[in-house]
Formats: structure tokens, sequence, C-alpha cells
């Protein structure tokens, strides 16, 4: 329950229900199984062990700062582990491929993003953990660092969906290497009753497998369709108090991390979120708030009937907090110009807009420097208002067909009352750049209105005990259009994973999944703006294909 998190390790006195809020500790294939570390105690110079570092015995200033190793810590009667330290990681190598309507396979995309994720878990005893992880990313298909690709505005703009790697549209822009951190964090607890992890974390709410509305712990959305998260944590204060009689749990956060720089103490946010058990029921409820912004409110749900496990998630946010954009035929007329001036013209729409052709041309910086006011013209921006609900509900059914096989089906629909009717608005949306920066917009997989997802899941069918078959279908609704994808994955040589997808996109040509873009729709009374048009003009997708090994370390 609660998205499917696993209880907390280290937590001296775990309740009975598996929580939302769980800090993810390692990647999917690097968990960590470490034992506990050391945590040190301030010992006088003359306790056991001071003396003469060269006899083979602790230097006075150790044994002072650091404590015997042999002593019990400070509050606990554990002694340190001889191994307080492990370290380890992941190696994640994929190819990647995406063909379009009309294109030949030598003009298909491609991308060979490369991860590698390293991690140190250190437990002093069980009460004290302290892990940090950090990831490099690296693709040799991306332009080099310092450069930036030729390409037209909407053709470098490869979206999430149509690779299970979001960097062109989230992330790297780069060739790399870039490094970033994933996690750092340290965990202790209060009496064996309040437990407490502070630093960089992963803390996820919600219980849905494909659209998590209630997931306000990132700053990124979730792609549903990777084979793991790439997401980074989000540094953090959690205070967790366990009610283990009832198997509640109480949470209460302060996030200093934002998009957006929190340099005062009043702009650091904060969340609450309580967690409840009644008999087969499993629910939460939290709120999430920051400064100049309304509150976010979050509930979720899980139960079982017979064989059918439901669940289910409401995010309500007020639109006031959103910057929405629209589509219009913006229509450019000639200014009355004196003799000898060159020829300028401006926009029937509010505010107008001015543009030169003939600066447009021979000027790349008066290019850089308009353009947001051309996307301006043709996507204007406004602010929503009023709350509006998003609503996920979802059911899985898992039946044993063998001795020791089953596979799981299940289906999801998601309701975005903060999602749009209308696909031409998305290039201006989504990487179209516009004279202020748009707060909040919506992202990849929450773009429409109404949505759809159906899975099923054979993890080791038969003899095949090393395979897992995983098929997904999503489809957006509002736009009619959609992406079916079959996941395979063999562990070979024991600690290699081998992973491999196609994917077909299907459905109208301008919809999310397959985010082929008409250019024409902007016209072109003049040049700039035809050559805006011919930079967005993109084939649909058609399908997608990709490889990849993945090597615990």
């Amino acid at each position: 329950m609660f998205g499917g998190a696993a209880a907390k390790d280290g937590d001296a006195t775990a309740t009975a229900t598996a929580t939302a809020t769980t800090t993810a500790t390692a990647t999917t294939t690097a968990t960590v199984t470490a034992t506990a570390t050391a945590t040190t105690t301030a010992t006088t110079a003359t306790g056991p062990g001071a003396g003469d570092s060269a006899s083979g015995r602790l230097d006075a200033r150790d044994a002072l700062n650091l404590g015997h190793p042999g002593a019990a810590t400070q509050f606990s009667s554990e002694v340190a582990p001889e191994d307080p330290l492990k370290v380890g990681g992941q190696l994640y190598w994929r190819v990647m491929s995406t063909g379009r309507q009309w294109q030949g396979p030598q003009n298909w995309s491609l991308s060979a993003p490369a991860l590698l994720d390293v991690y140190m878990d250190a437990r002093p005893n069980d009460r004290v953990r302290a892990f940090v992880l950090g990831r490099m990313t690296y693709n040799p298909t991306l332009p080099p660092d310092a450069t930036t690709s030729s390409a037209p505005a909407g053709k470098t703009a490869e979206s999430a969906q149509m690779s299970d790697w979001p960097s062109a549209v989230f992330g790297q822009q780069t060739r790399g290497p870039s490094a970033v951190l994933d996690q750092m964090w340290l965990r202790f607890d209060l009496c064996r009753r309040v437990f407490l992890t502070a630093g960089k974390q992963h803390v996820r709410w919600g219980t849905a497998r494909f659209w998590s509305p209630t997931d306000y712990m990132h700053l990124q959305a979730r792609n549903p369709l990777l084979p793991f998260d790439p997401r980074t944590g989000t540094t953090m204060l959690k205070v967790h108090v366990p009610w283990e009689a009832q198997g509640w749990n109480f949470y209460a956060y302060a996030l200093p991390e934002a998009p957006t720089a929190t340099s005062r103490p009043g702009d650091i946010a904060a969340a609450l979120r309580t967690e409840i058990v009644l008999g087969v029921l499993e629910a939460g409820l939290g709120v999430f708030g920051q400064r100049n912004s309304k509150a976010k409110f979050a509930g979720d749900v899980s139960f079982g009937v017979w064989d059918l496990d439901f669940y289910g998630e409401v995010a309500v946010r007020n639109a006031g907090d959103v910057d929405f954009v629209s589509f219009q035929k913006a229509e450019f007329a000639p200014d009355a110009v004196a003799a000898g001036q060159p020829q300028t013209y401006t926009s029937n729409t509010l505010p107008p807009v001015t543009i030169d052709p003939t600066q447009w041309e021979n000027s790349s910086q008066y290019r850089t420097q308009n353009l947001p006011a051309l996307v301006d013209a043709f996507f204007p921006v406004h602010r929503g208002r009023g709350w509006k609900p998003q609503v996920t509900g979802g059911v899985s059914y898992s039946r044993k067909y063998a001795d020791k096989d089953t596979f799981t089906v299940g289906a999801e629909y998601f309701f975005n009352g903060l999602g749009y009717t209308d696909p031409k608005v998305y290039p201006g949306l989504l990487f179209l750049p516009h004279a202020s920066t748009l707060s909040n917009p919506a992202t990849f997989f929450y773009l429409g209105r109404h949505y759809l997802g159906v899975f099923a899941t054979f993890p080791a069918p038969y003899s095949w005990d090393r395979t897992t078959f995983t098929l997904s279908s999503l489809a957006n609704l509002t736009d009619k259009s959609g992406i079916t994808r079959l996941d395979y994955s063999l562990i070979v040589l024991t600690h290699l994973r081998f992973e491999a997808y196609g994917a077909v996109h299907w459905g109208e040509r301008a919809g999310e999944f397959r985010f082929g873009i008409d250019g024409s729709a902007l016209g072109n009374s003049i040049r700039p703006v035809s050559s805006l048009a011919e930079g967005l003009t993109t084939p649909p997708a058609i399908f997608a294909l990709g490889v990849g090994l993945r090597v615990a370390l």
C-alpha cells in the first residue's frame, strides 16, 4: 500500500503497514543489504586505547574525538560492528531509437544514455544510519558540452514518452559526463519513539502505478514507463512518529529545496501526513504548503475485495498557482514607417508584438531576444483560478497459474482537472520560450484531461525463472493518442540484467503520445512566422525500440 513502498529500514518500531513516505535508499537493482555501522563517542586521552600510535595504540586526539572502537555508544549499549560501511551502486547503459512517419532508418532518432550510481551506506548501530548516492550520466549521442544543436526548436525537444530517457525535456542537454547528487541523508531516533531523517532523500505520497498527482515531495513528475525512477531526491527534514498499537503513522516535513531559491526561512515549504489502518483499508491524508502558494491537499486509499486490490488518490490544488497556455493565430500587418526606414510588422494581439523581418534574418541576437515575444503572440499565457481536482483510481488482480508462478493485470483511470483539451498548445507549453518562465506548467503524462492505462506483468513464467515480461498501454482519452509498450528483462551471469523494449505510438498525430506538430497552424504572414512554423513541424512518432544492460556493483 501507499505506492508499494517498503517498511523503513532501521526504524526500531516499524509498524505492520507499509508507508508511502519510505525514503529510497538505492536504485532498483542496488538494494542495500549492509549491516549496522559506527558512531563514535568522546573518551578521555587516558582511557583505553590512548597512547602512541607508533606503538599500535590509538593517538590521544583520536581517542578523545572518535572514542575507542570497542566502546559502546552514548545513550545506547550497541557496539559498532567491524564493517560499518558498505559501498555499492549500479551501471546502466542503454541504446534507444524512435521512428517517425515518413522517416527512413538512417533518420531515426538515436540515444545511448549511460548512468552510474555509487552509494556509501554507513550504519554505526541500529539507531543511526548515513547514506549518500551520487549519479553520473553520459550520452555520447548528445552535443558536446558548451555547444548547441543546429536543429530547429521543435525537433530538439524529444518528448519524455517517446524515449524512456526524459533528459531531452527534463535533464541532461549535453553529452557530459554530468554529475548530480541523488541522496545524502542522516537517520536517527529519539528514545526509539521519534524517527528523524535529514538531508536529500526520496519520499513519495500516493498509491497509483501510472499517474500520481499527490507526489508533491518530488520536484518533477515521474515517467511511468521507465524501468526505474531516475529523479533525484529532495532535501528535507522528515519527522516520523509511529503509533504501533494502531498501526498508524504521523509525519511532518520541512523542505528547504524548491524549484526556485529558498534564501530565507520563510521560503521553506512544510508538509504534514497521516497514514491510518482500518481493517483491510489503509488510507493517507496530507497537506503541502509554501509561502506565496496555495496549500495542496492529498488523500490516498487502498483496500482489497476478494482477489482484487483497489487503490486511488486525490489531489486538490488551486489553479491560481499554475500558468496555462492557449493558442491563437496571430496576424501581422505592416507598420507605417518613414522613407528609408526598415519595414516592421505588428501583431493584432494584446499586447501587440512588433517584428523587423530584416533584423530577424540577419541577426541571431535579434532572433534570440524577440523569439519569446513572438511565441507569446501565438501561445499567450494566463494564470488559472479556482480549486481543481486530480483523481486516480485503479484495480489489480493477481492469479497463481502454476506452483510458483503468478501473473498480475490491472487498469487505472486518471482525471486531470489541470489538463488541456487542445493539443495545439503543446509546443508553447513544453519547450518554446516565453518572455516569463511558466509557473508550475503541465508536463508529459499530465497534459490531457482524461487518461486510461492497463498493464499485465508475468515475472519468471514457468521454467523461465530469470525472465520478466511487462505489457503496458497508456491512452490520452482527450487528444485520442496512446502508446503500447512491451518490456522484457533477463538476468544473466547472476548479476547482469539484459533489458529490451518495443513500443508502438498510435492515435491522433498531434496527440501527446505521438507528438506530431503541424507548424502550418501558425500561418506564414511574415518570414519570422514561417521560419518558426518550419522549425516546429515534426512528423508523428510510430514506434520506439531500446535495449539495455544493467549490473549491480
